[in-house]
């Protein structure tokens, strides 16, 4: 596009999005910036509202069903339904905080060219327990400090230790802006799990930038069970070891000293937050080594699954198949 404002769409993709929807459309509509704002929504089969609440403010609304979802290829086609230059990528229970939350993305990538994407700062809802926002603060994605991302080209990506690799190829769809005509070469993988961090790397590895942009904020927290703990945990290291070859947790007798360590920084990470440290020491511990359980024994679960894949094929189906349900 060249001459005039850009045009810089949102794309949302819903089901059943809830009472809190119309506060993120809202925020969303009351979006400034010195560009034309496009909203599009793409829906997998809501039936509360969802849809014509959208259309309420604008949207443009697409419909799949949804056994059609997939994390990847559904933000392809959200994209694709998009007509602008930039195309931020929200999901529907993120709430961006205040006017500038698209425009503080935006000027990243006005900024310099080589900019792929830009990812914003994700913060606990006021009300979150004590224990998640601990938690979260510890984050990357938490962090009021920009960041770069920029390896400097293909050959000195791949030179780099895995642990490196990971770090420069974070991305997050929770919140985030891509650069349309870097899409166009590079689209998201189909994919039910990680399409964020595995575009991250590809672009980053093609001699992109990426941007953590902190001025660019939402809220975006969720109280899980430690089902959803292990499960989340166990796609993870499946991607982690398919991107990066990551695999800290590759034994029972790393598993044990995985989860002591984890169980005692969390413990201490708790201890400092005022509010969290109020429960007393023996809950905070509790609820420490509950977490350190399950997301270490997800890693542990994901590490093996490859060789349980060879060894027991049946087995790792039936493993699998429950762990990574509802990711």
């Amino acid at each position: 596009m060249s001459g005039g404002r850009p045009v810089v769409s949102v794309v949302i993709l819903t089901l059943n999005a809830g009472p809190g929807f119309e506060e993120l459309l809202r925020r969303v509509s009351g979006q400034r910036g010195d560009f034309e704002l496009e909203l599009v929504v793409v829906d997998s089969g809501s039936t509360d509202g969802t849809v014509e609440l959208a259309r309420r403010y604008g949207a443009a609304v697409h419909r799949i069903s949804k056994r059609d979802f997939n994390h990847g290829a559904t933000r392809n086609l959200g994209i694709s339904l998009s007509r602008g230059e930039y195309v931020a990528l929200l999901v529907q229970d993120a709430l961006p905080l205040g006017e500038g939350w698209l425009a503080a993305m935006v000027e990243n990538l006005e900024r310099d060219e080589r900019v792929a994407g830009v990812y914003g700062r994700q913060l606990p809802r006021p009300e979150a327990s004590a224990f998640t926002r601990a938690l979260l603060g510890s984050l990357a994605t938490a962090s009021p400090e920009r960041r770069e991302q920029f390896a400097g080209g293909p050959e000195r990506y791949r030179a780099l230790s895995p642990q490196r690799r990971r770090r420069l190829a974070a991305f997050d769809n929770v919140s985030s802006c891509i650069r349309r005509s870097v899409w166009e070469r590079f689209p998201f993988d189909r994919t039910d799990f990680g399409e964020d961090i595995r575009w991250g790397k590809r672009v980053v590895e093609a001699g992109y930038r990426l941007v953590y942009e902190p001025r660019s904020a939402v809220y975006h927290s969720h109280e899980r069970g430690a089902l959803y703990d292990l499960r989340r945990y166990y796609v993870n290291q499946r991607v982690l070891m398919e991107l990066f070859g990551i695999r800290p947790v590759s034994s029972l007798a790393r598993l044990l000293v995985a989860v002591a360590r984890s169980t005692l920084y969390l413990y201490r990470l708790l201890r400092s937050n005022e509010e969290a440290a109020a429960a007393g020491a023996l809950l905070l511990l509790a609820a420490a080594a509950r977490y350190a359980a399950t997301s270490q024994l997800g890693n542990y679960l994901g590490a093996k699954s490859v060789s349980l894949a060879r060894v027991s094929p049946r087995l790792y189906g039936r493993l699998h198949g429950f762990l990574s349900r509802g990711i």
